[in-house]
């Protein structure tokens, strides 16, 4: 025993080099990740886009969805050396529903890199609406909120459905989407974006509604970001279905095997090579046995999992004056909460406010870090996290995943068969001549 001591403490007295740069690697990796991502994200520069309606639209959300199918292509995973040295994350977007003065306006935050690959994707299904490059839509807001002339309500919002942890969502189980109204007549249509609408109708200039949608495109298949949604979806569809899961053979498997094997031959049998060829034999369920709400669920799982998603975080604020706060904080809160349990799905997912990050008057938002201490919740909050190491929040039960077609569901156009008084309409959108044209 004492001979095998001496051997292990002159190993790392002579080897210490050699382990003492891992072991300080390990210590500072989190802390040279973090500073590093701030060093590049403050070397981003973003824009502000809004879009304007026309006065007639036809289009439902289906066209809203494409323009998120193409706005996915923007996803990049970045290698070992633009995550660790560079301080790279994937690029993503702000989506913003902003309710003031009467009127709902619809915002889009982009990179400025982005700006005509934005601005192309929209016209290419909305070829008759403008769209502006503006200064931040809150900058007549005061920097810090709450204070004695504003105040604030804020929430983030996670799934109804979570894993067995009982905080990471189960993202692979859908919400309801614009395709269970689509289908509806005309007169039985409600869409739930024209209900914020009206109600932005009846907003002051003293006060502000804000529903933001945090977007980053990630692959089914992303463990960091994406938290392999689609990979898991599946496990699940397997899982209701009775299939038993597909182990991967590992090196010491076929290690073991071929031990066992050589000290077969020895004694003169026969070897027997099973590693990598067995047949998973489970006892699957057909469709024709599950009951109809089994069935709903599993196709309402490989629909969602067929579409690409984006990681995203949704949240809401009310800012106002303080007297007119008291008086409208109800109505306008049940407005923006009715408007998501719309989505609500009984055989998949919700949308429900996390307890977490709910503002009260008497107690600012909960977190880890010092400086969620002020309910500064919509712009303070979110320029502070997006230079944080991961994404933009704390918690990972808000952390959700979108599919293209959810995604479009919350954020779209509504349409003309609904009518949305809030909504600032122009009349058709200004081209300017072309500059080969001679000008008299």
């Amino acid at each position: 025993m004492i001979d095998f001591l001496k051997f292990v403490f002159g190993f790392l007295f002579f080897s210490w080099w050699l382990i003492l740069p891992l072991i300080v690697w390990y210590i500072v990796k989190e802390k040279h990740i973090f500073i590093k991502r701030i060093v590049y994200r403050s070397s981003l520069r973003w824009i502000f886009l809004e879009i304007k309606i026309p006065e007639f639209v036809k289009k439902t959300p289906a066209a809203m969805e494409e323009i998120f199918y193409s706005l996915h292509a923007i996803y990049r995973g970045g290698d070992m050396y633009s995550k660790y040295i560079l301080g790279f994350t994937p690029p993503f977007y702000i989506f913003e529903l902003i309710g003031h003065n009467g009127k709902l306006r619809f915002i889009v935050r982009c990179q400025e890199r982005l700006k005509d690959f934005v601005t192309s994707r929209i016209y290419s299904q909305y070829p008759s609406a403008l769209i502006e490059e503006i200064e931040d839509p809150l900058k007549d807001l005061p920097w810090k909120i709450p204070n004695p002339t504003f105040n604030v309500f804020g929430t983030e919002y996670t799934f109804t459905r979570k894993e067995d942890d009982g905080i990471t969502p189960k993202n692979y189980y859908p919400i309801k989407t614009y395709k269970v109204w689509e289908i509806l007549k005309d007169e039985e249509k409600i869409d739930p974006i024209s209900v914020i609408s009206e109600g932005a109708s009846y907003l002051t200039d003293k006060e502000w509604i804000v529903l933001q949608i945090l977007a980053m495109p990630v692959l089914g298949t992303d463990k960091e970001f994406g938290m392999e949604w689609q990979i898991r979806g599946q496990k699940e569809v397997n899982k209701l279905m009775g299939r038993k899961e597909k182990k991967e053979p590992s090196p010491f498997d076929y290690i073991g095997e071929f031990i066992k094997n050589l000290f077969l031959a020895f004694f003169g049998q026969q070897p027997q090579w099973k590693v990598g060829k067995e047949e998973q034999k489970g006892d699957e369920v057909s469709l024709m046995k599950l009951s109809p709400g089994e069935k709903e669920i599993i196709e309402s799982i490989e629909k969602k999992i067929s579409k690409p998603g984006y990681w995203c975080i949704i949240r809401f604020s009310y800012v106002a004056q303080r007297d007119i706060f008291s008086r409208n904080i109800d109505k306008n809160v049940a407005l923006v909460m009715g408007t998501l349990k719309v989505f609500d799905n009984p055989s998949g997912n919700g949308i429900v406010r996390d307890t977490k990050t709910i503002t009260t008057i008497d107690r600012p938002i909960s977190g880890y870090i010092p400086y969620l201490d002020e309910k500064i919740f919509f712009r303070k909050r979110f320029i502070w996290l997006y230079t944080k190491g991961r994404f933009l929040t704390d918690f990972p039960s808000n952390r959700i995943v979108l599919n293209t077609e959810e995604l479009a569901s919350i954020y779209h156009v509504p349409q003309e068969v609904v009518p949305s008084y809030g909504i600032e309409k122009i009349p058709t959108r200004y081209i300017p001549p072309s500059s080969e044209i001679p000008q008299i």
